[in-house]
């Protein structure tokens, strides 16, 4: 029988994933989004844990934008208001999903400011209701991460006034008060999802400061590196209800049968065991995250359970190789608890995951300059979006196929 690794306790009913095939979403946001980062997480998500769904990822993104149309009096130009381009940038594209991060860039940098504040209710307000009446899309709202001041160095250190050059030292208090009012109106009729980074990122940044004080994961305070794009992903794949297992064979040697997974057996002793599993791809893992960061968040456990477990071996240690090439030694008892092969970089679907996300990377990164030259020309940036064969063939890396494992007993 499977384990079930959908996290600490099954979903309720009614509780499934809330993406399906064919959908289509479109992110928007400020130079966060425009960064792209979680965004091109999240994608690698779905093409490795659904490799038959066709769900198209749009980036629409813009630095310097706000929802509320407030800007630093030094800001040159003023800073965009987002709202203006929805039609054009979400609207037109037919988005069953609309995901928007912003707050960022709508204090201003300023300390808390009730006159700020209240235009960034109105514009949030605003763009629920375009959501709404615009489009059939489900809305999704992401507060903003932290502002972590740490290591910031002002551009302006003469500045006359607060803003991004010069930005207030408790900045984040006004970023915390417009994430509890986002998280606020989840309690409203018809609400859209609220996905709050702000306090998940805050969580970690707590405990990895246990050991390290000088941890951060925005080095400008502002803008995530890759491990804090990653936690903004996986609190909105959470909040989506995502699965965690990507993939699991179990085989029972003494009974001589695979009791999980798609694996035919081809040898089952108790010293030695040969299959082929058509393997799933687990996650794939950025090089650039924090191992630390990934352990406190629980990443393998709540969404990349990538388990080989095999019972009934004779004791001892067993070398367990792939595709011919050996992912290491370990012991019966190991096996028999579970190997997370995901934690394995030798293991040879963890490589092919690899190279989908930087695949994936690199056609986000075009895609991108594509739609944003389309708009210098004067167009909607509609050919941008056109299925690709290269898409396609990322999509089918990430097919199952057949995975030669041997397993057997190492002579002390």
């Amino acid at each position: 029988m499977c384990t079930d690794l959908r996290g600490s306790e099954p979903a309720a009913e009614g509780q499934a994933f809330a993406l399906h095939d064919g959908q289509r979403i479109v992110f928007f946001g400020d130079s966060i989004t425009q960064q792209g980062l979680y965004v091109t997480y999240v994608h690698a998500y779905l093409l490795t844990r659904f490799p038959a769904w066709d769900i198209e990822i749009i980036n629409h993104g813009i630095s310097s934008e706000t929802l509320s149309g407030t800007s630093e009096p030094d800001h040159d130009p003023p800073r965009p208001h987002a709202l203006v381009r929805f039609t054009r940038d979400v609207a037109a594209w037919q988005p069953d999903v609309v995901v928007a991060c912003f707050g960022m860039n709508d204090g201003n940098y300023h300390p808390q400011d009730e006159e700020r504040f209240a235009r960034f209710r109105q514009g949030v307000r605003r763009l629920w209701a375009l959501v709404q009446t615009e489009t059939h899309a489900r809305l999704v709202l992401l507060t903003p991460p932290p502002f972590d001041p740490y290591r910031r160095t002002a551009s302006d250190p003469r500045a006359r006034t607060f803003g991004y050059k010069f930005p207030a030292v408790d900045y984040d208090q006004v970023l915390a008060a417009y994430s509890r009012w986002l998280v606020g109106l989840a309690d409203e009729p018809d609400a859209p999802l609220i996905v709050d980074v702000h306090s998940a990122i805050h969580h970690v940044l707590a405990e990895r400061r246990k050991g390290e004080v000088s941890f951060t994961v925005s080095p400008d305070a502002v803008h995530p590196n890759a491990t804090g794009h990653w936690l903004m992903a996986q609190e909105l794949l959470l909040a989506w209800r995502a699965p965690a297992q990507a993939g699991e064979v179990a085989i029972d040697v003494a009974a001589g049968r695979v009791t999980c997974g798609d694996a035919m057996l081809v040898a089952c002793h108790p010293a030695r065991v040969e299959f082929t599993w058509r393997a799933p791809l687990p996650l794939p893992h950025d090089a650039d995250w924090d191992e630390q960061t990934l352990e406190i968040a629980q990443t393998q456990r709540l969404l990349n359970r990538y388990l080989l477990r095999i019972t009934g071996l004779a004791e001892g240690r067993y070398r367990l190789s792939a595709a011919g090439r050996l992912v290491g030694v370990f012991d019966h008892q190991q096996l028999h608890a579970g190997l997370e092969l995901g934690r394995h970089q030798e293991f040879p679907t963890v490589a092919v995951a690899h190279d989908v996300l930087a695949r994936l990377r690199d056609l986000h990164t075009r895609r991108y300059a594509a739609w944003r030259q389309s708009l210098e020309e004067g167009s909607n940036g509609q050919q941008a979006a056109a299925k690709s064969e290269e898409l396609a063939a990322i999509r089918e890396l990430c097919r199952p196929q057949p995975l030669a494992l041997r397993l057997e007993r190492v002579e002390e």
